[in-house]
């Protein structure tokens, strides 16, 4: 009977975490913190993965900072939103948008739907999977001894430029470090402080490396920022070739992708998390302490986590209604 009772209880709680979570355990069917520096990770068709903690995304703070307009973790796409973005572009145009518009966001908000966390993660992995190349023809400036009379603001700080957004580190960093004495740091205050810091000690040799070596985690998350620098700049034509390769990678996703784990650092958990239509989902949790740690403390931790994922979640769909009102106007 004890046996029998046991066995209902895991049921209950599988079916709670399936609900609760989001779990896919039709996909994830094993998530342990082996070894100090290792996540290991289990997929139903037996294929494993496994993590190194210290590359992975780490969660530092005990709780989001809330005082910033979005919260941003970079993760995979879930396959419901990849299937409501081929439902959305259905019948339109795989190459260029038929509507004109005035911004990046409001273009890639068109096609992408969501918010702008899923502009961003799905911008960052038309970066990492390179149908999106920034030093693309399309991309150059053509070069001209014409200037605005009177002289502009922005034509001041962009006639050096090769490309329609700053591929020149040195360059990039010049117009961030500008963006930051005149307070107009805008979207680049939500990207975390890890791309920042990568992108501001990159050099253009160091980049050159990255690239050669083919690293696209770092390049990708440098070129993002970059991206954020240039946005402003952007002619119609720069709009439609970003907006239609992002589009093109979301099209493309692969769904064996390496699953999305981020570390909780206060609670010493390995969470797999990926985007859903409607934000940031949980799909597993594995903690590093198991044997010091009683099912009670584990289930309030999950709890926990659930409820951060939760408030980000709430959190940025209301920054982004802000938002949309006035800034990602068409």
């Amino acid at each position: 009977m004890t046996k029998f009772c046991f066995i209902i209880i895991l049921f209950l709680i599988s079916d709670y975490l399936q609900g609760q979570l989001g779990y896919k355990l039709s996909d994830i069917t094993e998530m342990r913190w082996e070894l100090d520096y290792e996540v290991y990770l289990k997929m139903e068709n037996d294929s494993t993965f496994t993590y190194d903690i210290r590359q992975l995304f780490h969660v530092h703070n005990q709780k989001p900072d809330t005082t910033a307009e979005f919260i941003f973790y970079p993760v995979n796409l879930d396959r419901q939103y990849v299937n409501d973005v081929h439902t959305r572009s259905a019948g339109e145009n795989d190459t260029l948008h038929t509507t004109s518009f005035k911004t990046l966001w409001s273009a890639l908000h068109e096609s992408l739907g969501g918010g702008w966390v899923h502009f961003t993660n799905c911008l960052l992995y038309s970066l990492e999977s390179c149908h999106l190349k920034l030093d693309a023809p399309l991309m150059k400036r053509n070069k001209s001894p014409w200037k605005p009379d009177p002289v502009t603001d922005s034509y001041l700080r962009t006639r050096k430029w090769d490309y329609y957004i700053p591929l020149d580190q040195k360059m990039a960093v010049k117009e961030y470090k500008l963006r930051i004495q005149r307070d107009e740091l805008d979207d680049l205050k939500n990207i975390p402080e890890e791309f920042i810091e990568l992108f501001l000690k990159t050099n253009n040799k160091e980049y050159q490396k990255y690239t050669e070596n083919k690293d696209v985690n770092k390049t990708a998350r440098i070129d993002l920022v970059k991206i954020l620098l240039g946005a402003n700049f952007l002619g119609e034509a720069q709009i439609n070739y970003i907006s239609s390769q992002v589009l093109n990678s979301v099209k493309d996703y692969s769904m064996n992708k390496l699953p999305s784990v981020l570390i909780f650092d206060k609670y010493d958990a390995a969470t797999a998390i990926s985007i859903d239509p409607d934000g940031y989902k949980l799909e597993f949790i594995a903690f590093k302490s198991t044997a010091n740690l009683s099912e009670e403390q584990m289930n309030e931790y999950r709890q926990e986590i659930m409820k951060i994922v939760d408030n980000i979640n709430t959190h940025n769909q209301n920054s982004f209604r802000k938002k949309l009102r006035n800034y990602y106007n068409r």
